[in-house]
């Protein structure tokens, strides 16, 4: 089992690591998977069109947020793992989701990117020995380790499902 991170000096981490039951990461990010695609699935084109409110995201936004900031967290992960010294850009999540223009897909093409991604990101850490799992990188010119990262992303998934089950369904 992957060692939990024990101090993250970045407060955008922390925020979403702290979320993270204990237990084996791997295992955490698999459930998450399955869960998130079968809440996801029963969710009609049109729901997913709407956002809950004026001036926020519609769900499919949400969904492709999710998606695009693994794609990011993954990269981050795969570069300090493999001893990456040059430190890692930002992610502008509203550039991202502006660009993107998710609500032109369909809401089946965002899920099976979710859950693709989320394959990937298994993948990965499954190539990822022990010295590079605590291995530390910059990203946003704060100190992270793999781990962390790991942890961040399946944080940063429990957020946006508390806010999709509170808001959208």
């Amino acid at each position: 089992m992957r060692p939990r991170p024990l101090f993250i000096e970045n407060p955008e981490q922390d925020r979403y690591v702290s979320l993270v039951p204990d237990g084996d990461i791997e295992e955490i990010l698999s459930k998450q998977r399955t869960k998130t695609i079968t809440l996801l699935s029963s969710v009609s084109e049109v729901s997913a069109r709407k956002a809950y409110a004026s001036g926020k995201w519609t769900l499919k936004e949400v969904i492709g947020h999710m998606t695009d900031s693994e794609r990011v967290m993954s990269y981050r992960m795969l570069a300090i793992a493999r001893n990456e010294s040059v430190p890692l850009p930002a992610m502008d999540q509203d550039q991202y989701v502006s660009a993107a223009n998710f609500n032109k897909l369909s809401w089946e093409q965002l899920l099976a990117g979710l859950d693709t991604i989320r394959s990937n990101t298994l993948s990965l850490i499954s190539t990822i020995d022990d010295a590079a799992w605590v291995r530390n990188g910059t990203v946003m010119n704060s100190p992270v380790s793999v781990g962390t990262i790991a942890y961040g992303i399946a944080g940063h998934e429990l957020h946006h499902m508390k806010v999709i089950r509170d808001k959208y369904l």
